[in-house]
């Protein structure tokens, strides 16, 4: 049979059981202090990232006013000013720095003490650019030729023949002429200041070239030119000997055209027909323009991403594997020197350089 103790504690055993329960206590209001205290922290972190999306979409909101503002505000458009705006609980702030065609905007958001600042930059041109090929002559003709269009085309007179091309754009005649205008002498100076001003003609072929290139007389494109720059002639350009393998991307730091000629632009073929090739697999980025007629028949395989304007006419004959794409950022920003009548809608294009500014 179990005996219970029913003496009566002692001092120092009270004072045991003491000590206990006040550990027992302490160690419980710790937790619990801790508890509270991390889930304060929790809260308050979940609302200052609920702050911070909230400015940062500010910011973001305060830069589509920008882009409105200045596709609308010729005013705007000259000397652009501070825009600023509430929404909901905070506010923006967009400032923007003008550079020839070309915006940098800085746009900072605020809700409470939380700022978010984002930067962006964007051109303004006109729609009378947003388009691949575009002649101020007569015809653009794409005769026998296959191939896809991702873009619009345009013609001061005429589009023909063009049942073989899938177009994924719209086709526009009678179109106001543009008057593409390049200022020769600016990318002469160029050239001549960086040792690659060529007086007289000059053939590109089986090799790489870099930076802008100016030629006094006819230029000539052969097999495996590799051109990572600009090519500029005072007469014609000419796509030459079954062109192979030609690779022309601009430095897209300066946006300088691709191609430019005072005269004409052409591929050569000779053979029995149906069997010429006048260029072969091939890419060539950015702008392309001459101030007379771009004859770039017999083309076989060969892609275009940019623009190509013509002074005069256009023709691309019995062609086949052709894609030829529109690259807004031919004109974000505006190529130096270059300039054209503007007509229609005017456009922001991005410059794809969004970029959040982390303190």
């Amino acid at each position: 049979m179990k005996t219970i103790d029913r003496r009566p504690k002692t001092k120092d055993q009270r004072g045991v059981v003491l000590i206990l329960t006040f550990v027992i206590m302490a160690a419980l209001t710790a937790i619990v202090t801790s508890f509270l205290y991390m889930t304060s922290i929790q809260t308050k972190g979940a609302g200052y990232d609920i702050l911070r999306s909230k400015a940062l979409w500010l910011a973001d909101g305060g830069l589509q006013k920008a882009l409105y503002t200045l596709k609308n505000d010729a005013t705007y458009q000259s000397t652009p000013t501070t825009i600023t705006g509430y929404l909901g609980s905070g506010s923006y702030s967009v400032s923007a720095v003008k550079n020839g065609s070309t915006y940098t905007f800085t746009s900072i958001g605020t809700v409470n003490t939380i700022s978010r600042k984002v930067v962006a930059g964007a051109s303004l041109t006109s729609s009378v650019l947003v388009r691949s090929i575009h002649a101020d002559g007569s015809t653009v003709d794409f005769n026998g030729s296959t191939g896809v269009i991702n873009a619009n085309i345009s013609c001061h007179v005429h589009v023909t023949n063009y049942a073989g091309m899938t177009i994924n754009g719209t086709l526009t005649e009678d179109f106001p002429m543009i008057n593409p205008t390049l200022d020769f002498d600016y990318y002469q100076s160029l050239a001549s200041a960086s040792g690659q001003l060529v007086v007289g003609s000059k053939t590109f072929q089986n090799g790489t070239y870099s930076g802008v290139w100016y030629v006094t007389r006819g230029v000539t494109i052969g097999d495996n030119a590799i051109i990572n720059g600009s090519i500029f002639s005072d007469s014609d350009i000419q796509f030459t000997d079954k062109a192979d393998n030609v690779q022309i991307t601009p430095n897209p730091l300066t946006n300088y055209p691709a191609l430019a000629a005072k005269n004409n632009m052409s591929t050569s073929a000779t053979g029995i027909p149906g069997e010429r090739i006048g260029l072969q697999n091939s890419t060539i980025n950015g702008l392309i323009v001459t101030q007379n007629n771009i004859t770039l028949d017999d083309v076989k395989n060969s892609t275009f991403n940019g623009t190509i304007l013509a002074g005069s006419n256009f023709s691309m004959g019995n062609g086949s594997g052709i894609i030829i794409n529109y690259d807004s950022d031919v004109f974000a920003p505006m190529p130096p020197a270059f300039t054209y009548t503007a007509g229609g809608d005017l456009i922001v294009m991005f410059q794809k350089d969004w970029n959040e500014v982390v303190p």
